[in-house]
């Protein structure tokens, strides 16, 4: 900084030394005694140091204030890509959600008109389709805000497992598969509402991939890995490294009106939050096993 402030009063200096040494080689030629020149240049360097340094204290102000404002408009440029990267998100998975909206609302009307005596438990499973996008869409919108806090705390995980088992019967029956689960009464550390969205996103996963097969929830203390494992059509190696990519529903997906490639990244954008790492393993025709590495309580 000093190096800068000398070069922007350049001029100043050079004119101070010019004047100094005009006097010098004038009491030189003049033969005139030294000691009143030293006194009067001694005068002159005190003042023009004097006046250099309060120069120097508003040279250094105002720098840190340009630093500053060119921080706070770098921060501003960002912020205002941020804003424009988030409407770009919110719009692009609105108009996602609508056309997944869709189907259910139209399969349910059809059924509606339709005299068959199996149209109530097909309805209710077009309606928990609509819910299950609904709160999809809230989760998503929720993890979207960087404000949203976790809270930690024991949990027990048959009770985060139980009422999700409830909620998707009419899923495990529509599709036929057979859920293969023993109560689990560990405790882990963990935010339970955000959790239990997370094993919500893996469990439909399972479903929507092992129809008329099987799907098994497990836990193993000694490691603290919660598993979803299903034996249905499993994952490419090409798909699996980009599964957790927003909007990605890969070669499965696109076999699958009803896949929106939301719940896995919002799984893992959950996972990251909590720490509590997601790991998948998937060999195409054989089936699928993600795991969540918990925080024990023990």
């Amino acid at each position: 900084m000093i190096g800068l402030f000398l070069k922007s009063r350049r001029l100043e200096l050079i004119y101070c030394g010019s004047l100094l040494l005009l006097f010098l080689v004038v009491f030189f030629l003049f033969n005139l005694p030294m000691a009143p020149y030293l006194l009067s240049a001694a005068i002159t360097l005190f003042m023009t140091a004097l006046y250099m340094a309060i120069r120097f204290v508003g040279f250094k102000q105002q720098t840190e204030l340009a630093e500053r404002n060119a921080e706070l408009e770098e921060r501003l440029h960002e912020l205002r890509n941020e804003q424009i990267d988030y409407q770009h998100e919110i719009e692009s998975y609105f108009l996602l959600w609508v056309h997944q909206m869709k189907t259910p609302i139209t399969a349910t009307k059809l059924l509606l008109e339709s005299p068959d005596d199996d149209v109530v438990r097909r309805v209710r499973h077009e309606i928990l389709q609509i819910d299950n996008y609904t709160n999809l869409t809230l989760s998503y919108l929720k993890l979207m805000n960087n404000s949203t806090d976790m809270v930690f705390a024991p949990v027990r995980l048959d009770d985060l497992i139980k009422p999700l088992i409830k909620r998707y019967s009419i899923q495990f029956i529509h599709y036929q598969t057979r859920l293969h689960y023993e109560p689990i009464q560990s405790e882990v550390l963990t935010d339970a509402k955000w959790m239990s969205i997370l094993v919500e996103q893996l469990l439909n996963n399972a479903l929507k991939y092992a129809r008329g097969k099987d799907v098994w929830i497990e836990y193993d203390e000694k490691s603290g890995t919660l598993s979803v494992r299903d034996n249905g059509v499993g994952i490419s190696a090409g798909d699996l490294p980009k599964i957790f990519d927003r909007g990605f529903s890969g070669f499965n997906g696109r076999l699958s009106d009803k896949s929106s490639g939301i719940g896995l990244f919002i799984a893992e954008n959950i996972s990251r939050k909590l720490n509590q790492q997601i790991t998948v393993s998937s060999e195409l025709g054989q089936g699928t096993i993600f795991s969540v590495h918990l925080t024990s309580t023990d």
